[in-house]
């Protein structure tokens, strides 16, 4: 069942080119509101501790999943528990199709049109840009950055939980993220960095798996030295992604990484050409890996 959902998911996930956001998104903004509203009606013994509401968060929406998932154990054939797969970890996958994203991007930034490029982006996936930019160069160095962790995060990491744990572990790892990302609930104590250490450690596996993965989908010589330099660097989650974007970077086809000889424009459009289709391939090398260790095992 494993091998069916993933396949499934990334089979949608890369198809799936209309709008994603969903009308129930919302409701991970509302949990945050509604803890720190209620947070003092907690009892005292727990009321004031760091790690309280975080927990909350993180915790109590497993339990309506994990008793769904309970009650569809073995009903209809396992139909039902396969749905239920199926559903958790398509609401964990990114709500942006990464590839037709880029497809997007690269008509504006091909027609010399980098304004509309940024503008495009920030409609589709707003957040992706911290801050407008002059500096197109600088721009264009943070929505590949973009491309990278979103496709790490959202997909790969996810699915490494997902294979590990199952739905519950995608869904509380994707919720970490989502925690982390708002700090609305870390603003007490020692909790940002708390969490923050939880997410390098959950991270810490994911991030070279798929490293490995590039080297085994692109210039395996490069990737792998890359990865073999900075294999055991610190645990932090920040590490772990310039690991990620080095080993990337180092898998990418030489001769797309040394084209001096065009302008700027042309050689960031070709790299990121390279990238996406070094995901493409990523995600292949991960299909075909878990279907050897399912036959293995």
């Amino acid at each position: 069942m494993t091998f069916f959902v993933v396949l499934s998911c990334l089979l949608l996930n890369h198809y799936w080119r209309k709008e994603r956001m969903l009308p129930v998104d919302s409701w991970v903004e509302h949990w945050q509101q509604f803890l720190l509203t209620h947070q003092p009606r907690l009892p005292d013994l727990v009321r004031d501790r760091f790690l309280t509401l975080p927990l909350l968060f993180l915790m109590v929406p497993l339990v309506p999943v994990a008793l769904l998932l309970l009650i569809a154990e073995g009903q209809l054939m396992g139909l039902l528990t396969l749905g239920m797969h199926f559903l958790v970890l398509m609401y964990c996958l990114p709500r942006v199709n990464i590839d037709a994203l880029i497809d997007e991007y690269l008509q504006r930034w091909d027609r010399g049109n980098f304004e509309a490029a940024y503008l495009y982006t920030e409609q589709v996936a707003p957040g992706v840009f911290d801050e407008s930019f002059t500096d197109y160069a600088r721009m264009h160095a943070r929505f590949t950055e973009f491309v990278l962790v979103c496709s790490f995060r959202r997909i790969f990491a996810v699915l490494f939980w997902y294979i590990l744990l199952g739905p519950l572990g995608a869904l509380i790892y994707m919720m970490l993220q989502q925690m982390i990302r708002s700090g609305i609930l870390l603003l007490t104590g020692h909790a940002e960095t708390v969490f923050n250490r939880l997410l390098a450690i959950l991270e810490w596996v994911p991030v070279r798996m798929v490293a490995l993965a590039f080297a085994l989908a692109g210039d395996f010589v490069d990737a792998f030295r890359a990865l073999k330099s900075r294999l055991f660097d610190e645990l932090d989650a920040d590490a772990g992604l310039q690991l990620l974007q080095e080993c990337a970077v180092a898998a990418m086809l030489p001769y797309e990484r040394g084209s001096q000889d065009v302008d700027f424009a042309d050689r960031a459009a070709a790299d990121l050409r390279e990238l996406r289709g070094l995901l493409m391939r990523t995600n292949v090398v991960w299909v075909v890996v878990l279907a050897l260790i399912i036959l293995v095992v």
